[in-house]
């Protein structure tokens, strides 16, 4: 078998798993899910956590420049990186996991 003829094949079998996709997900387009942004976690202890204020500056585990993880109902969906939407955030996604 050439190796043109695998990729055409995974091709059409890439375009079958789509449409089967989307026709099993027709029934579900009006559930919705809770997409939660997480750009970092910080470790702090019960005293650190007491003496929080509302100046307070929390760090977080990742740079500026890390992207940040798109969940849908807690679970890792995609990563992205933060925008400015006029005056909100927004969320370009790099890759969906």
């Amino acid at each position: 078998m050439k190796a043109e003829d695998s990729e055409e094949k995974l091709v059409v079998k890439k375009e079958e798993l789509s449409m089967e996709s989307g026709q099993s997900l027709a029934g579900l387009s009006d559930v919705e899910v809770r997409i939660t942004v997480e750009w970092g976690r910080a470790d702090i202890t019960v005293e650190e956590a007491s003496a929080l204020s509302e100046e307070s500056l929390l760090h977080t585990d990742r740079s500026a420049s890390d992207p940040v993880d798109v969940l849908v109902n807690g679970k890792l969906f995609a990563r992205g990186k933060l925008v400015l939407v006029g005056e909100s955030y927004g969320v370009q996604l790099l890759e969906i996991i």
